[in-house]
């Protein structure tokens, strides 16, 4: 029985007309092609691009930090709103979680909730150019996920 079972394959095909069998040989070759595709090819190209970005968003918040001091001024008009609402716009434009905000004068104690700590470095590098912001205090603490971080801070003009 285990022979029967093992030539069925060439015995059914040797009974298909030969245009049945190179329609069967062009139909498992597309098959072919199309698995290789969706389960090789785009998982691979979908990976290297999510690298790819990581590796762009790593260098940038490199850069902010390598930069060190931030002059003091930003290059363009100081922006003249309430501090809540400066922090509160940048910090949507990087997809930050506020949990707290206390203004205090010229300064605002501002608390982030499990922010990705180059998403971090890049949103106080934007507050230091865009609106002359820059952080005086800092506080962190590392969450159980990594890279992922707790910031409480003072920004001051």
């Amino acid at each position: 029985m285990t022979g029967t079972m093992r030539d069925w394959l060439p015995r059914w095909l040797s009974e298909r007309t030969p245009r049945e069998r190179w329609l069967l040989g062009i139909g498992a070759a597309v098959l072919l092609v199309w698995v290789a595709v969706t389960l090789i090819w785009q998982p691979v190209q979908s990976r290297r691009h999510a690298a790819s970005q990581q590796i762009a968003l790593y260098d940038r918040a490199l850069v902010a930090l390598q930069m060190g001091s931030v002059p003091a001024a930003p290059a363009g008009p100081v922006d003249a709103r309430a501090l809540n609402a400066i922090v509160t716009e940048a910090a949507s434009g990087f997809d930050l979680t506020i949990r707290r905000l206390e203004p205090e004068g010229e300064r605002i104690r501002v608390t982030v909730d499990d922010a990705a700590f180059q998403t971090l470095v890049l949103w106080l590098e934007a507050m230091a150019r865009d609106s002359a912001l820059r952080a005086t205090e800092l506080d962190l603490s590392r969450r159980p996920a990594p890279g992922v971080v707790n910031a409480t801070m003072v920004l001051e003009r």
